[in-house]
């Protein structure tokens, strides 16, 4: 009887069951949560999505009544005017402020306007008495010509300092002849646009906002935006500016994710905006995440305890088998004390000892097959496949040798890698080599020639490590990259070319001015920046479409390149822009100015000839703006100055060129 030896399963491998079975069922749990939550948070974006643009649409409409009433209201005001008002100014202001208690938490000030748009009364004085000329004014002249009320867009007003906005109405005698425009102006910072439909804001970090439609500020939560460019431009706020209605998720000016919903109220076109954080929106989605781990990890650990329940008692046979193991191996015992009536897998097990003697010299036959399946393997793979030994000398070779050098695996044994592939081939090894004989596994490319045809090879070395740490050869792997090289120079290549015009991209363009003006600091050599663009290209869009459009960028790319020199370089920057790098245009300063605008006014000129598109043929002409290089300025402040220039050509009229102008462009 053998004895027994101590417990097979000793806790650790116990442990290590059971924490597999709760970690497999942990993970299972979580994966599920996690992909309804996932399937759930589309659901939610959708929903919360729509429930604000429902909400901003709500709010627009109101909006739009609130503007028209407003607009209603000064007509009714103005017509309600003494006949003789303009007239007796004295009575136009009493009967003005017999109206304070209606416009005083409206209107910031009520402003009478004779026909010509001159001042005849003004209810609230700002520190000056000059009377007011409001002729030319949006504002007097749109109820002038309409004879019907208006609301401005916003502005700093000229009487008052203040950031308003103006509602005016034109004021008519019996026979329905305009006598005059009633203005009433509104401060944005005191009123607030918002005010009344600040409780419909998305959560408690959201807000709304009210924009132009060219992107001013009209009224935001942060009085220092009022007036002020939205900015930077997100992908959803440049929708909305181009007539998105609706909803976007992007990321804010602060970088934070957030769903933004847009609506244009119809009275003004002004932009109605609502910003909910996504972090907030989805705040309930989260604890919900935090739940289930919570839940999936209680889950496991009922589970684990569960698991190491089992694990004690069904592994009780094994533990028997291992004790007649230990019996066989140090007591001496028979191995028939295996033999076990058993009908499972451990039964199996135990009967399963008697072949392992036999097995062996079989396992001995298969090994050898398998050696030679190996070998055939390796021998078919387009791969070279070696085992170099500590004197650099091949032990090991695949027919692959042979198919590209002619050197038989067998003739290979013994050889050098100088021998075999020369000395150049050699040296490009020998780092790689030397490495792998340290002990650290390396990566190594060559470039020879196989067959009479240039090769690229890449490959690796992999240390034979021993079991004293030491290294008794390397083994080398190494295959044919040569097209992949080819088409990873050919994408670096296309990187670098503007696919419709084939000339440089913007990433080539900035590559190649650093080098430029690192070159002209060295040297001392003059350099200039020319930045020129289509005239109306947009109109060419919008008339004939962007297929056309893009027909007269390629057209102007190809005359473009036939203007400049084959030192200059140009490039397309993005829609239709385009600068060229003038280099090697002498050394005096006049004669670099010559030069440039000599270039200049050939690109005007060549530009002028018809441009023959599906559309037909099309009259375009271009604007350039020429900046000289000096000393100490970098590529931005260049371009900076190359696109003043071009404004200024543009001032001028278009269709020509302008140099040496480094003026600061406002927004075009």
């Amino acid at each position: 009887m053998p004895k027994r030896g101590r417990r097979l399963m000793p806790a650790t491998l116990k442990l290590r069951i059971a924490c597999v079975a709760a970690l497999l069922v942990f993970v299972a749990t979580l994966l599920v949560t996690l992909a309804t939550l996932a399937v759930a948070e589309r659901g939610m974006k959708s929903v919360i999505g729509n429930q604000q643009y429902a909400m901003l649409a709500s709010a627009a409409s109101f909006m739009d009544d609130r503007i028209v009433a407003r607009v209603a209201q000064l007509e009714s005001l103005a017509a309600s005017l003494p006949p003789a008002a303009l007239d007796d100014p004295q009575a136009a202001r009493r009967f003005l402020d017999a109206q304070g208690p209606i416009w005083e938490h409206e209107y910031l000030n009520l402003l009478l306007l004779d026909a010509r748009g001159r001042q005849v009364v003004s209810l609230r004085s700002f520190g000056h008495d000059k009377p007011l000329d409001a002729a030319g004014r949006e504002y007097f002249e749109r109820p002038r010509a309409t004879l019907l009320g208006f609301m401005s867009q916003p502005f700093v007003s000229r009487v008052s300092a203040r950031q308003v906005v103006i509602v005016s109405a034109p004021v008519l005698d019996q026979g329905g002849n305009l006598t005059g425009v009633l203005t009433a102006s509104m401060d944005l910072q005191a009123t607030g646009f918002l005010r009344q439909i600040s409780a419909l804001k998305p959560g408690a970090s959201g807000y709304l906002f009210l924009m132009t439609p060219d992107g001013v500020m009209i009224d935001h939560p942060d009085p220092r935006r009022v007036l002020q460019r939205a900015g930077p431009h997100t992908a959803g706020l440049e929708r909305a500016l181009r007539g998105l209605e609706g909803w976007i998720e992007a990321d804010g000016p602060d970088g934070r994710a957030s769903i933004y919903a847009y609506q244009r109220l119809r009275t003004t076109g002004w932009i109605l905006g609502a910003r909910y954080p996504t972090e907030e929106a989805f705040a309930p989605l989260a604890q919900m995440c935090r739940n289930a781990i919570f839940g999936a990890t209680a889950l496991a650990l009922a589970s684990g305890v569960l698991a190491w329940v089992l694990v004690f008692r069904l592994l009780a046979p094994l533990q028997r088998l291992r004790d007649r193991i230990r019996a066989i191996r140090h007591d001496g015992a028979d191995i028939a004390v295996l033999h076990d009536t058993r009908r499972d897998e451990i039964g199996e097990l135990g009967n399963a000892f008697y072949q392992l003697m036999a097995e062996r010299e079989n396992a001995e036959g298969l090994r050898a097959a398998s050696e030679k399946r190996l070998r055939l393997i390796t021998d078919n793979l387009p791969v070279l496949i070696a085992y170099v030994d500590r004197d650099r000398r091949f032990r090991f070779g695949n027919a692959t040798f042979e198919r590209w050098f002619g050197v038989a695996p067998e003739r290979l044994v013994g050889m050098s890698i100088a021998q075999l592939m020369g000395e150049d081939a050699a040296r490009q090894g020998a780092e790689g080599l030397d490495n792998a004989f340290a002990g650290r596994a390396a990566t190594c490319q060559m470039r020879l020639v196989i067959n009479g045809a240039p090769r690229v090879l890449e490959g690796v070395y992999i240390p034979d490590l021993q079991p004293d740490g030491s290294v008794a050869g390397v083994y080398a792997l190494k295959h044919d990259m040569t097209h992949v090289k080819e088409v990873e120079e050919q994408l670096s290549r296309l990187a670098r070319i503007d696919t419709l015009t084939g000339l440089a991209n913007r990433r080539s363009f900035n590559e190649t001015l650093q080098q430029a003006l690192a070159r002209a600091a060295r040297h001392g050599r003059a350099l200039a920046l020319a930045y020129l663009d289509v005239d109306h290209f947009k109109r060419i869009n919008d008339s004939h479409g962007h297929g056309v459009g893009d027909e007269v960028l390629k057209e102007f790319g190809v005359r473009l390149c036939a203007c400049v020199r084959a030192s200059d370089l140009p490039a397309r920057l993005s829609g239709d822009e385009f600068v060229v790098i003038l280099e090697e245009i002498g050394g005096a300063e006049a004669e670099a100015e010559h030069i440039v605008a000599r270039i200049a006014a050939k690109i005007v000129s060549t530009m002028r000839a018809p441009f023959a598109t599906g559309a037909g043929m099309l009259a375009v002409s271009a604007s350039v703006g020429v900046a000289l290089w000096r000393p100490g300025q970098d590529e931005d402040a260049l371009l900076a100055a190359a696109d003043a220039a071009l404004y200024v050509a543009k001032a001028n009229g278009r269709d020509g060129y302008a140099v040496g102008l480094a003026a600061s462009p406002p927004t075009r």
